[in-house]
C-alpha cells in the first residue's frame, strides 16, 4: 500500500478547502475523494486509537500508480501543534506540509460565522470573544479537543510553527498565504507543484468552488433550528441549501422556512471593535511570524474592504 507523502494543513477557514479542490484536480497528485469529514486522524483521540494501519486502508488504499504525491487535508494539524507534529513525525519522518494562513482576525470572524451556521453558536462574535477563555475551559468530552469556540487560538500561527519545527526540517513545510491564492490568481500553484515535486509544474487547474459560508441573520434562532432538527438532518438541509436543492417536507416546512430566512449570501464584515480586540491579540505573533515566511503580512493589520 502506498503512504501519504504530504498534508494541507492550516486552520478552519483558513483556505484549506480551496487549496484541496485546485491540486485534486492535478493528473500526478492523489487526495481522497471524501471532502467530509476531514480524516484528522491525528488531532482527534477517538481517530487516532483506531491506528495506522486503519488511517491507511480508510484514505490510501487504492492510491493509482501514477500519483506522485500522495496527501490528505486536516485543517486540524496545525492547531494541535506540537502533539501532532511529534505523532506525524513518529510514522512519516519525511512528511511535507502546506499550511494555508489566512489574516488571524479574519480567520477568527470566518470560523464564527461558520460555527454560527453549524447550529453551534448562540453568543455574538465580540461576546464569544469575551468569553472565550471560560468555554474553552468549560469544554467537556469531545468537545474538549473539538474547541469550537477557541476562535482566536487557531490564529497563533508563529507559535504552531515552531512546534512543528521541532519536529520537521524547514524545507519540509511551505507556508502559503491564503489571500493570494484565489481564482483570479493561481500563479502559486507551480510552486506548490515543485514543493511536491512534480513533473508538470505548468498544470493548470479549473476553477475552483467558492466555499465562503453563509451568513446567519440570528445565531441563536439557528441554534434552536439544530436542536429541532437533530444534527444529520440539520446537517443535510444545510447541504440541500447551499446546493439550491428543493426540500418538500410539508410537516416540517414552517421550520425549513425559518432556516432558510435565518441565512443570507451576503458576507458580513468583521465589527470594527472586535478587529480591535484581535489587533492586539494577535499583534505579537504576527510580528514573529513575519521573519518565518517569505510573504508580506502588513495588509493583516487592517481591516479587509
Amino acid at each position: 500500500m502506498r503512504t501519504p507523502n504530504f498534508i494541507i494543513g492550516g486552520a478552519a477557514a483558513g483556505g484549506t478547502s480551496y487549496l484541496y479542490e485546485l491540486l485534486i484536480q492535478h493528473p500526478e497528485i492523489y487526495l481522497p475523494q471524501q471532502r467530509i469529514p476531514e480524516p484528522h486522524y491525528y488531532y482527534k483521540s477517538w481517530e487516532y486509537a483506531k491506528g495506522l494501519n486503519w488511517y491507511l486502508n480508510q484514505y490510501f488504499r487504492n492510491v493509482p500508480n501514477e500519483k506522485v504525491a500522495i496527501g490528505e487535508r486536516s485543517s486540524s494539524y496545525l492547531y494541535g501543534g506540537r502533539k501532532i507534529s511529534q505523532r506525524i513525525a513518529k510514522d512519516f519522518p519525511d512528511m511535507k506540509f502546506i499550511f494555508m494562513l489566512r489574516n488571524p482576525i479574519e480567520r477568527a470572524w470566518g470560523n464564527y460565522r461558520f460555527t454560527a451556521l453549524q447550529g453551534l453558536e448562540e453568543l455574538t462574535f465580540k461576546e464569544a470573544l469575551l468569553q472565550e477563555e471560560r468555554r474553552i475551559g468549560e469544554s467537556q468530552g469531545i468537545w474538549s479537543e473539538i474547541q469550537p469556540y477557541d476562535y482566536t487560538g487557531r490564529g497563533f500561527y508563529a507559535k504552531q510553527l515552531k512546534e512543528f519545527l521541532e519536529f520537521f526540517p524547514k524545507r519540509q513545510i511551505l507556508c502559503i498565504k491564503s489571500e493570494s491564492l484565489n481564482n483570479n490568481d493561481l500563479s502559486l500553484l507551480p510552486k506548490i507543484y515543485e514543493f511536491l515535486g512534480l513533473e508538470n509544474t505548468d498544470f493548470v487547474s479549473c476553477i475552483a468552488p467558492n466555499h465562503t459560508s453563509f451568513s446567519v441573520i440570528d445565531v441563536r434562532l439557528q441554534k434552536q433550528l439544530r436542536q429541532h432538527f437533530g444534527d444529520r438532518i440539520f446537517s443535510e438541509l444545510m447541504q440541500s441549501i447551499r446546493k439550491e436543492e428543493a426540500i418538500v417536507d410539508s410537516e416540517e416546512s414552517e421550520w425549513i422556512l425559518k432556516l432558510k430566512n435565518n441565512i443570507k449570501t451576503a458576507k458580513d464584515r468583521i465589527p470594527e471593535e472586535c478587529f480591535e480586540i484581535l489587533k492586539e491579540s494577535f499583534g505579537s505573533d504576527i510580528e514573529e511570524l513575519e521573519s518565518m515566511v517569505d510573504f508580506s503580512v502588513d495588509d493583516w493589520r487592517y481591516p479587509s474592504k
